[in-house]
């Protein structure tokens, strides 16, 4: 038997990028999004649109902390939307899923500060896929890595080759209307691959790809000496991105401070 949690205790989200192609796929996949919010010369401001509660506003200012009394804010929009958004949560000491990228360092820093008042998700891929592919497919080859570079600085005097014969490198495929080049995931990819490995010192490439219809391919290929070897992961719909808030949510029961969709999966 399955307890229904009362109204007032249920997450209210406020989706920051309400009618843009990832907010379209989290209000689709969630029925908890509360309050919608678009640019003010949007044609959709003021209407009730699938999936979204309250009238689309235009301002975080808008929103009525009594109607949305649990509240999560969702950041699917721009750069250029980061102070507004920054403000509302500091404010308010209201958590926040941070699910767009091309960030500025200074903007980087005010979200350091933001984690030392409230829980914040980075998460440039809402994707659990993407999630499972660092912790379950990424680790186990990085471990192997640290394993192999291990033993040739036990025994570099017999090894005939040594870690500069290992070459990773990135490639992210998007849709041509993606602003950000290299992507949000991508980058992200590096950092993780980058933070795991013990003694790797040569830079990870990332080559992007645009074209017309790619929701988000992203693949890792590592190369030894005379050979090499890939993994990949490939977003087939934008559903996945929507589905992903289910784990996102997580974040409620957090301290203060940065968290990964990676970290969150490790807590099951």
């Amino acid at each position: 038997m399955t307890t229904e949690i009362p109204s007032e205790l249920r997450t209210k989200f406020i989706l920051v990028g309400a009618t843009g192609k990832l907010g379209r796929s989290i209000s689709s996949n969630n029925a908890g999004v509360t309050y919608g919010i678009c640019s003010k010369d949007n044609p959709l401001l003021g209407e009730v649109i699938g999936g979204i509660q309250e009238p689309l506003i235009s301002s975080l200012s808008g929103v009525s902390l009594k109607i949305a009394n649990n509240p999560l804010v969702i950041d699917a929009s721009y750069p250029e939307n980061f102070d507004d958004v920054y403000d509302f949560c500091y404010k308010n000491k209201i958590p926040l899923v941070l699910a767009s990228t091309g960030h500025t360092k200074q903007q980087l820093i005010q979200l350091d500060k933001l984690a030392k008042k409230v829980a914040v998700l980075k998460v440039p891929n809402l994707s659990e896929g993407i999630a499972f592919f660092k912790t379950r497919i990424l680790q186990p080859i990085i471990r192997d890595i640290n394993f192999k570079t291990n033993k040739i600085f036990m025994n570099s005097d017999t090894v005939e080759h040594d870690i500069s014969d290992v070459k990773i490198k990135i490639i992210e495929t998007h849709h041509d209307k993606k602003k950000d080049a290299p992507s949000g995931t991508a980058i992200d990819l590096k950092e993780y691959i980058l933070k795991g490995l013990e003694h790797m010192d040569s830079e990870i490439e990332i080559k992007s790809i645009r074209d017309k219809s790619s929701i988000g391919k992203h693949e890792v290929i590592f190369r030894f000496k005379n050979e090499e070897f890939s993994v990949s992961h490939n977003a087939l719909s934008r559903e996945i991105f929507g589905q992903g808030i289910s784990l996102a949510e997580r974040i409620m029961d957090k301290k203060p401070g940065i968290y990964s969709m990676t970290s969150l999966l490790e807590d099951f």
